[in-house]
């Protein structure tokens, strides 16, 4: 029973890990067709901070930032948000943002693709995948073939 559990915990690992890699390149795809929009300045008009938590029970909490800010395409105002920012921005502070030309309405604060943020997600997918396969294939407790002792004696 308990490599059965074990093997539910690889599947689900291999999971999270394909999850991670078509999350990595999507964002990245995402990023690569937004490399022609134009910059713009925005304008940050509202602030929030909030509390994020992670590991087990919470252990560690840090202070992120939400922001939302305004911007004008041919003289008609538009506005974006940008959420889980570590370093606070003040309202009224200016911000480059691109916005997509055929829809203004759809704007972002990445300026440029991210390679390192594609590996770091690629990496961690991989990870989560060999881990799962490993649990599937290798599951600690195994049992071991008894080899025959022809020893005479």
């Amino acid at each position: 029973m308990h490599r059965k559990i074990l093997a539910f915990a690889g599947v689900l690992f291999c999971l999270w890990g394909c999850y991670c890699i078509m999350f990595a390149f999507t964002n990245y795809q995402a990023e690569q067709s937004q490399k022609d929009w134009p910059v713009t300045e925005a304008t940050v008009f509202l602030v929030e901070r909030r509390k994020e938590s992670s590991g087990i029970r919470h252990r560690s909490t840090r202070v992120v930032y939400d922001i939302t800010y305004e911007y004008q395409v041919e003289g008609v105002w538009y506005t974006g948000e940008d959420t889980g920012l570590i370093s606070k921005m003040e309202i009224g502070e200016p911000l480059s943002i691109k916005y997509d030309p055929q829809a203004p309405e759809n704007s972002t604060t990445i300026l440029a693709p991210q390679p390192e943020v594609l590996m770091m997600n690629l990496a961690g997918g991989v990870f989560f995948l060999l881990i799962g396969i490993w649990m599937i294939v290798f599951p600690p407790g195994r049992k071991r073939k008894d080899t025959p002792d022809y020893s005479i004696g």
